[in-house]
């Protein structure tokens, strides 16, 4: 493992030396366990960086590096590609052959980002955006059990995988303006999130499907997740409340008129960065 690899690690706060043994899936599940505690999901960066270099689309994505150094800074974490790119590297850094994979997601129609491992006991795909506890095998059928829901892999067409998921607590959670959350139930209680044949991106398609994912106009309404422990919390700015979801159940709690304390606490992302976003965005 080099020298940058272990700083990475070091800034999830995982000491590179409890991946000195183990197999090659082991290594990747401490890796990502750290990942997701430390790095949340949100959208605020995105703004952010088309707002600040309107005019410079390719200074827009933020590589492993200004991710994890922006995390440390601000609380910061990314949307799917910046956290599915991070984790490749981190991946890749530990010795792991992992790739960045290209999926589509079955709302919104645009491009869904994964990460592909290739481990001793097959290939498995991680997905940091789902926030889920682990990977799932890749093989149709494949899935994982997770204490907030199951996801599944469920044979679509050729190669095409199709992931679905079943919350454990029913279906209530859909916060408006969450394309990952928005997929209809089915009669099973299965969500149809998107579909992926998982082999590796070529790094320009994913370069050019990571740009496309950016918005060029009015900013998006806020969306961040976290998960902690056995449970996730969600915030939509729009209607402006934060979900926590638990196996068993769905809480839901208003966020104020002055949410930067209350979304800094919940989500780690600094309050000054926050306040500051609200008070110069309409």
């Amino acid at each position: 493992m080099d020298v940058i690899t272990e700083h990475r690690l070091r800034q999830l706060e995982l000491d590179p030396a409890c991946l000195a043994d183990g197999s090659g899936s082991e290594r990747a599940q401490r890796i990502y366990e750290a990942f997701i505690a430390r790095i949340p999901y949100e959208n605020l960066s995105n703004n952010r960086a088309v707002k600040e270099q309107p005019d410079d689309p390719e200074a827009w994505p933020r590589a492993t590096d200004k991710l994890l150094r922006e995390n440390a800074a601000h609380g910061l974490g990314g949307t799917g590609f910046s956290l599915a790119y991070a984790l490749r590297d981190l991946f890749r850094g530990a010795g792991l052959t992992a790739h960045c994979s290209l999926g589509h997601n079955l709302v919104t129609e645009q491009a869904h980002a994964a990460v592909v491992l290739y481990a001793e006991v097959g290939p498995l795909l991680y997905d940091p955006a789902l926030l889920m506890s682990g990977p799932i095998p890749v093989r149709p059928g494949g899935e994982l059990h997770d204490p907030i829901g199951m996801l599944r892999l469920e044979p679509r067409c050729g190669p095409t995988l199709t992931v679905t998921l079943r919350m454990s607590c029913g279906d209530r959670p859909r916060l408006p303006g969450d394309p990952i959350w928005q997929a209809p139930v089915d009669a099973s209680g299965d969500r149809a999130i998107y579909s992926i044949i998982p082999m590796p991106a070529p790094p320009q398609n994913y370069r050019q499907a990571w740009l496309a994912s950016f918005y060029r106009g009015r900013p998006l309404p806020l969306r961040f997740a976290r998960r902690v422990g056995d449970r996730v919390y969600r915030y939509g700015e729009r209607p402006g409340s934060i979900e926590i979801l638990s196996a068993d159940k769905r809480e839901e709690v208003s966020v104020g008129p002055d949410p930067a304390h209350q979304l800094h606490e919940v989500f780690g992302i600094d309050e000054s960065c926050l306040r500051a976003w609200f008070e110069r965005t309409p």
